[in-house]
């Protein structure tokens, strides 16, 4: 969203009046360094503010508040030189108040700064609308109160969910709750565990939202506070996707109190995940074995879910999160120099099942794991990581989305086209109570979920390990085939196999297209034309024509991203671009289609093998790939490129001119993949 500030009300940002008048009602722009965002203006109107105003002896105040947008690094705020507080690193619109300890202020000037501190990071924000108060924030923020309570449509019961609360401007409100042993409370969020809170407002207007994730419908109303007057609210919430036979899972949860960043302690992530229906939930602090249980069952919360012990193992050169872990295990070695290494003291150590490859497009100690001078994203070949011994890698992390949100899609192609067996996985990598949310993304194993208190964990992943996993960041997209086989399966097909695809989602996301990728490249995209109804926003078959050899299927939904405060998707974790367009996104696991009909599923690294063994000759290989894809042709050229043969030799182009086109475009999209500063095309 585009602030655009209000009328100038503060010429050379000195402002001087009474303390019963002063506010800075509009936003000022500010940023240290090159544009963050263009969705801000190119040139920010300063790099820090300086407010200077003037204080009455008689009304020194004890708070004051603020609205800001967008702030992701440090910015402290400090009064006459004196610092009295950070800004909340948080993108979202948010109205923010600050006590102010006695003598700080004085009668006569006083000097206001708002300065970058930290690293030298880029970060556009917005700040304005300050205003002091003669009263303590928790005196402020008490003054009055608003019980609600949510209950399933269904049931009639009360349900944990969250609350987002906003202001007469559309701001998140801070209010004057603290987290108890049933709520978890943020700047204008409030997670209930047991559906119901008395959210305690200054007097005004206020909108409330109840949610509780993905799956279900929001329901809000407009409430109007009073002093000395408790309004109550009703709200009611019903389930809107289907996800019967699908257990809800984020493999990647953080607190502060093992972890040490971010800030949900222990009881507040506990709140948090009933809140938003993850059912269950991986405890993965770095280099940590946590269990929930004990404290989930003091809290109340333990039928909505069943925690797992895990561990995200945090190396120099590579994060893995790791399940189930038994209570007793020793940590594995994360100092060790190689994933090898790493990875066969997981399983030493703790035996676990599920080894998750996290973020790895991302920077962490100076190493981006698949990087292109680590990793070749075309055809899956590692460069400088060693053997991939993993089982899974993350897909859609919403703690750190990424700029293209197809790149480890890609990645993930290739993987599978190398026939390397990688579970894709979505997750929120949450550390936060409200910021970066637990269960934005998830993933949703196809195993028995009739009571998640309960689950069978065993059997969970197991099916994880077989790829029966969707990825879900708004959307959730199934796929089937002969109207039984589903992702995580190998089926021996009719001729011309029909794919049924059903792209489900709740009525505040809205769905635009669906697409189908054939050995990771793009098939048929399909427009979603009631992408804003509730439950199925689309549905229909596929007919697979002129498959001559074997192949693997994923479907693809894409939907707008969500600006609603009650779920914001985020900007990128660490940008390539300052242009960002906000997505949502729901994608199947892969179902291999045996169409050789051999029994065994091929990859096309393997046919590229078989094809190499066969013609020995470039010119005899390259005129075999006639009958091939893409895949295949890229494995091939890799093949002969890894045994010395030139690519670009005039002989050996003189036989891809004479190529069908897949044979041409595999051969050009491996020459491409050896130039790091070229892009791979999205969509070839």
């Amino acid at each position: 969203m585009l602030y655009k500030p209000f009328a100038f009300l503060l010429p050379g940002l000195l402002f001087f009046c009474s303390i019963h008048n002063i506010a800075a009602e509009r936003f000022v722009h500010l940023r240290t360094g090159e544009r963050e965002w263009d969705s801000f203006a190119p040139t920010a109107e300063h790099e820090s503010l300086t407010h200077t105003f003037h204080v009455d002896s008689e009304a020194i105040p004890r708070c004051l508040s603020f609205r800001q947008v967008d702030v992701k690094q440090q910015w402290t705020l400090a009064i006459n030189k004196q610092p009295l507080g950070q800004l909340v690193r948080d993108e979202n619109d948010m109205l923010i108040f600050m006590d102010i300890p006695s003598n700080l202020i004085q009668p006569g000037n006083n000097q206001l700064t708002v300065t970058q501190t930290g690293r030298a990071t880029p970060d556009d924000i917005y700040f304005g609308y300050l205003q002091f108060h003669t009263q303590t924030k928790a005196d402020y923020l008490q003054q009055c109160q608003i019980a609600v309570k949510v209950t399933d449509r269904t049931t009639q019961q009360p349900i944990p969910c969250r609350l987002t609360i906003l202001n007469n401007s559309g701001s998140l409100m801070t209010v004057g709750n603290p987290s108890t042993d049933t709520t978890a409370v943020r700047a204008g969020v409030i997670y209930t565990s047991t559906g119901q809170a008395t959210i305690m407002v200054p007097p005004g207007r206020y909108t409330i939202i109840a949610g509780r994730g993905m799956e279900w419908g929001i329901d809000s109303a407009t409430v109007t506070a009073l002093p000395a007057e408790t309004a109550s609210q009703q709200l009611t919430i019903n389930r809107e996707v289907d996800t019967r036979g699908f257990v809800a899972c984020d493999t990647h949860v953080h607190t502060f109190t093992h972890s040490r960043h971010g800030d949900a302690s222990l009881d507040e992530r506990l709140i948090t995940i009933a809140g938003e229906g993850i059912e269950l939930p991986i405890a993965t602090d770095h280099n940590l074995h946590i269990s929930y249980e004990p404290r989930a069952t003091e809290l109340g919360v333990r039928k909505y879910f069943t925690p797992v012990i895990g561990n995200e193992v945090t190396t120099r050169i590579g994060h893995f999160n790791i399940f189930p872990v038994p209570a007793s295990a020793p940590l594995p070695d994360h100092t060790l120099d190689t994933w090898e290494k790493i990875i066969g003291s997981i399983r030493e150590k703790t035996g676990a099942g599920i080894i998750i490859l996290n973020h790895a497009r991302d920077v962490h100690s100076g190493v981006t794991p698949f990087s292109p001078q680590r990793h070749n994203s075309l055809t899956g070949h590692s460069i400088a990581n060693g053997p991939f011994v993993a089982n899974a890698m993350e897909l859609i992390n919403s703690g750190a989305t990424q700029t293209d949100v197809m790149q480890l899609y890609r990645d993930w192609f290739g993987m599978m086209n190398r026939g390397i067996q990688v579970t894709g996985i979505g997750c929120s990598d949450s550390h936060d109570v409200a910021r970066h949310f637990i269960g934005q993304s998830r993933t949703y194993i196809r195993c028995p979920d009739g009571d998640p208190g309960n689950l069978d964990i065993p059997k969970a992943v197991t099916a994880l390990q077989n790829g029966k996993a969707h990825v879900s960041y708004g959307l959730f997209t199934t796929l089937r085939i002969q109207d039984k086989f589903g992702s995580g399966e190998m089926v021996t097909p009719k001729k011309q196999p029909l794919v049924h695809i059903t792209v489900q989602g709740p009525s505040w996301v809205t769905a635009r297209q669906v697409e189908l990728y054939i050995n990771g490249y793009l098939y048929k995209t399909i427009p979603i034309a009631s992408g804003d109804r509730a439950g199925i926003k689309w549905s229909g078959q596929l007919r697979l024509n002129h498959l001559e050899h074997d192949v693997f299927v994923v479907a693809i939904a894409r939907g707008d991203g969500v600006r609603s405060l009650h779920w914001p998707t985020a900007k990128p974790y660490q940008p390539t671009s300052p242009h960002f367009e906000p997505y949502t996104l729901g994608s199947t696991g892969v179902l291999q289609l045996d169409i050789d009909r051999d029994g065994k599923f091929s990859s096309a690294r393997t046919y590229a093998e078989q094809l190499a063994l066969t013609h020995p000759s470039p010119a005899k290989l390259i005129r075999a790939l006639d009958n091939y894809d893409t895949a295949v042709a890229s494995h091939v050229a890799e093949l002969l490129h890894r045994a010395g043969t030139n690519l670009s030799d005039d002989a050996l182009q003189q036989h891809l001119r004479r190529s069908p086109r897949q044979t041409k475009l595999g051969f050009q999209l491996y020459q491409r993949s050896q130039i790091p500063t070229l892009a791979e095309p999205s969509t070839p």
